[in-house]
């Protein structure tokens, strides 16, 4: 499912770029796509615990049928306490047996969860904020701040957001980033502190 709303998010934050590319009807299939692939998935798991809780339902109904013949064959041998005990605690199983499964699926459910925590258990750690070896106390000499062909990515296999950016802003300087939304404006700003 995470593939599912992690595309649906980033759709909807960037719906603006979208539609001024005009590429909704790449996302549109896409989600569908994605949409398509969980539900093949999803859907013989649940038509799976639908059919074990029939096969559950129908063993709970054979254990009362037989506990039921146990208690006529046996009338006059057995107490009437134990015959209404052994027939109370086979109708109760039933319950316990869909419940059985009802938490099967609410873990099968839930396991998504655990599935992300795990997921990010495993992210590549960034770099230390500490940088080794300091720069010498001088440093730096001058307020000069340069790009030259820089490169960005929000993650790991994404495409590049911007590319062959270069620039030099010299100490003193105030200058401004002018731009439409989405043209990487905060991006480029957010690369300073990286």
């Amino acid at each position: 499912r995470s593939s599912v709303y992690a595309h649906f998010s980033e759709t909807v934050s960037g719906a603006s770029s979208i539609r001024a590319y005009q590429v909704e009807d790449h996302f549109m299939k896409t989600l569908e796509d994605r949409v398509d692939g969980n539900l093949m998935f999803s859907y013989p798991i649940m038509v799976a615990n639908r059919w074990l809780g029939v096969r559950l339902e129908a063993v709970g109904n054979i254990l009362i049928f037989f506990a039921a013949l146990f208690a006529v064959l046996k009338r006059d041998t057995l107490d009437s306490g134990i015959i209404g005990l052994s027939i109370s605690y086979a109708l109760q199983l039933t319950t316990v047996l869909n419940f059985a499964v009802r938490m099967t699926s609410d873990l099968e459910a839930g396991i998504v969860s655990v599935e992300r925590i795990k997921e990010y258990t495993e992210v590549p750690q960034e770099a230390a904020w500490e940088v080794h070896p300091k720069p010498h106390p001088g440093w730096p000499s001058q307020g000069t701040v340069q790009f030259k062909d820089y490169q960005v990515r929000y993650r790991e296999g994404l495409e590049l957001v911007l590319r062959g950016i270069s620039f030099a802003v010299n100490g003193g300087e105030k200058i401004g980033i002018v731009g439409r939304t989405g043209a990487g404006k905060s991006s480029l700003t957010l690369c300073l502190f990286r």
